[in-house]
């Protein structure tokens, strides 16, 4: 019944949808950022005809899309800076849509929407165990390791005699009965030096 219903999955899974999802998508800003560099006279020339403003911001705006769209592809594809990244890749992929519209010929809505529902899941989940994030984040979490089981540390305070009262007990020369306390401190939250690795 687990191959029809299944709400929850493992974190072996779930990276590996995450995966999948970055791949595509990646792969699709890289190689459209790489055509249009390509071409980049011709692509700069159609958004000056296309786009409702001047032809020196249209032309400043061409020329720079297609540079971002290979360095962030890149980036969404091994996975690194992934939020920023896709924030970027939603604000693009929003852009394609005020300029060419949410409409398709063929399909019910333009995959933009898609492409914008992507970039939006890895925003909030992340790049998953099969990125450069989980690399770095897990280079962070080996740096800050407790010692485990925790160890109990005993630690003399203080050492001092104690004039008390007594009938019986060592008596010093003033008469007073004099008694020697050790107070030790416990403590089992100890963490591991980082400058000792």
């Amino acid at each position: 019944m687990r191959i029809l219903f299944k709400a929850r999955s493992g974190k072996l899974s779930t990276s590996t949808g995450i995966l999948l999802i970055r791949l595509s998508l990646g792969f699709i800003f890289l190689f459209a950022g790489a055509e249009k560099i390509l071409h980049l006279q011709d692509f700069i020339t159609s958004i000056q005809s296309k786009a409702q403003m001047n032809n020196s911001l249209a032309f400043i705006l061409a020329f720079i899309l297609p540079f971002m769209e290979m360095l962030f592809g890149a980036l969404y594809i091994i996975g690194l800076f992934t939020p920023v990244t896709s924030f970027f890749i939603s604000v693009m992929t929003v852009s394609f849509m005020v300029v060419l519209g949410t409409g398709h010929p063929e399909l019910a809505y333009s995959y933009n929407f898609v492409f914008l529902a992507c970039a939006l899941a890895t925003m909030f989940m992340g790049a998953g165990l099969f990125s450069f994030d989980a690399l770095i984040d897990r280079e962070k979490k080996e740096r800050n390791i407790t010692v485990s089981p925790p160890v109990t540390v005993v630690k003399d305070v203080m050492s001092t005699p104690v004039k008390d009262e007594m009938k019986d007990g060592n008596k010093n020369e003033g008469g007073e009965a004099e008694k020697e306390i050790r107070i030790t401190v416990e403590s089992s939250d100890v963490k591991e030096d980082p400058g000792k690795q």
